[in-house]
């Protein structure tokens, strides 16, 4: 017995369905079944019924289930403890970032932290949201720079910054003459959107600015990465909506302009970007790395110019949320 068929019993037992398990835990369904045969061998046990349409829990699997969280919980518990033991110096921060946050304000967060604190090494990860979140529960992480948590979490989550979206087409769209444009000026273009899957944060945030006018986009093709939206955008098979730190990016054949009046309110999950940590952590060089992050980002970005499109005015911070939640 193994964490990994563990694992892999937990995920169908929850879900009780191979396909909808081996998507979560990103591996192929033969393989899954594998685990889930081999720990049934080794326990001499059937702790699922299978049939063509469904899956079911025996007995055993029932009783197995609460022993194997359990077994886990533990297991992380332990890892946690053993790893905050050997960072009590103090003498290593490890910072985990979405790109939303790696490509704008991280960089120079980073900088003004080594400038002041020179003997502690940085360990930086770049990842997304639910995976940087699992690293930060269990203990991998110190800090992390995400999107609101969308599952309960015992992590304190502060908002740093709202992201204003800007629109990405072709250079030779007829749009890309103005200076500005709306959202009804979008309605009925050919869309590129992000994967629903892979990025449901950035996916629902484009249907939230389409439903703030009452429409919703022409879906031409799904990307996943920012430079495949690009190449997309570039190739003539639609335009897209992106957040404002992509204005720092190039690429031949594309031209960004700004969306007026597009800040909804209040701000979707998907336009915010905060920090993430856990309060019961004790780390003076995570505390340290927090103020310097609070005093340097702003609420919105006012340096991010593009071609024909003036810089609105920055506003105010508001309060922050710095308490534990339970998702957004």
């Amino acid at each position: 017995m193994d964490v990994r068929q563990l694992r892999c019993f937990i995920a169908v037992a929850e879900e009780l369905h191979f396909g909808r398990a081996a998507e979560r835990l990103g591996v192929a369904p033969p393989a899954l079944s594998r685990q889930i045969s081999a720990l049934e061998d080794e326990l001499g046990v059937a702790l699922l019924t299978r049939t063509t349409r469904q899956v079911a829990m025996t007995r055993a699997g029932l009783i197995m289930l609460e022993e194997a969280k359990g077994i886990l919980v533990k297991m992380e518990h332990a890892s946690r403890a053993v790893r905050e033991a050997s960072l009590a110096s103090g003498k290593v921060l490890r910072v985990g970032a979405i790109d939303a946050a790696s490509s704008s304000f991280v960089p120079e967060a980073l900088v003004a932290f080594r400038a002041r604190f020179p003997g502690i090494e940085i360990k930086f990860v770049e990842a997304m949201t639910a995976a940087l979140i699992q690293m930060l529960e269990s203990g991998k992480l110190d800090l992390a720079l995400t999107r609101p948590p969308r599952k309960p979490t015992d992590c304190a989550f502060e908002i740093l910054r709202v992201e204003r979206p800007i629109v990405v087409l072709n250079e030779a769209h007829p749009l890309a003459a103005r200076e500005h444009l709306t959202m009804l000026d979008l309605v009925g273009e050919p869309f590129v959107v992000p994967s629903k899957r892979i990025r449901p944060y950035a996916y629902d945030l484009v249907m939230a600015y389409f439903e703030s006018v009452g429409a919703v986009p022409n879906v031409t093709i799904e990307a996943t990465e920012k430079p495949a939206m690009m190449s997309a955008v570039a190739a003539g098979l639609g335009m897209a909506l992106a957040p404002d730190w992509v204005s720092r990016l190039s690429f031949p054949g594309v031209t960004m302009r700004r969306l007026r009046g597009a800040l909804l309110d209040p701000p979707p999950p998907g336009a915010l970007v905060g920090v993430a940590w856990r309060p019961q952590q004790k780390l003076p060089s995570r505390d340290d790395f927090l103020a310097i992050l609070r005093e340097s980002v702003t609420l919105l970005d006012d340096r991010q110019s593009l071609s024909l499109a003036p810089s609105p005015k920055p506003q105010k911070r508001t309060a922050r949320a710095g308490s534990p939640i339970g998702g957004a």
